[in-house]
């Protein structure tokens, strides 16, 4: 009896085997990696793009996204620049398919309160709204905290000077959905 036959089912069971045991690591492996993805390194995967975000408060946002940090991101919609909470937002309208890690230790280490300091530097006019969507103030982001940050209070069309500083306003981070650059009026 010629046993060439039954050696190479043998083989090709053996083969078969093989591959299904690669193909379940490769998905077990695959799976390991999107655990560690963040809803950031996806976004950062957009960059560029134009995104729909739902917000906290149901409001969507029709944004192009230029800068992705750890917990917000920013860009521009018709009205303006923007910078918002990552914790804000409820859903984005897009297949984000492609996931890019931040993979500089700076650049992982810019917070949020690191965005706002830039804002406070280059005394920009902002608008914050809140997490139910409300406006919090408009002004100028004075002083940035580890969690909040001051807000001199003054009308949007005016330059902060003293005189036009109307109070001061210590908001927490946590209470921020969005903060957009002071020209535009809502969001």
């Amino acid at each position: 009896m010629r046993w060439d036959g039954l050696f190479a089912d043998l083989e090709a069971q053996l083969a078969q085997g093989q591959w299904q045991d690669t193909e379940a690591e490769a998905a077990e492996m695959t799976r390991g990696e999107r655990a560690g993805v963040t809803l950031a390194d996806r976004i950062r995967g957009a960059l560029g793009a134009a995104l729909s975000v739902q917000l906290g408060d149901g409001e969507r946002l029709r944004m192009t996204v230029s800068t992705v940090g750890e917990a917000w991101l920013g860009g521009h919609d018709d009205g303006g620049s923007l910078l918002v909470n990552l914790d804000a937002i409820l859903a984005v309208d897009a297949a984000l398919a492609t996931a890019t890690p931040e993979h500089s230790p700076g650049r992982r280490r810019l917070g949020i309160a690191s965005a706002y300091r830039t804002l406070s530097r280059a005394r920009a006019g902002v608008v914050v709204f809140g997490r139910e969507g409300r406006s919090l103030g408009e002004g100028t982001i004075d002083r940035v905290g580890r969690d909040h940050f001051d807000l001199a209070v003054h009308p949007r069309d005016e330059h902060r000077r003293g005189r036009n500083v109307r109070g001061l306003r210590v908001i927490p981070f946590s209470a921020v959905q969005v903060v957009r650059s002071a020209h535009a009026s809502s969001v």
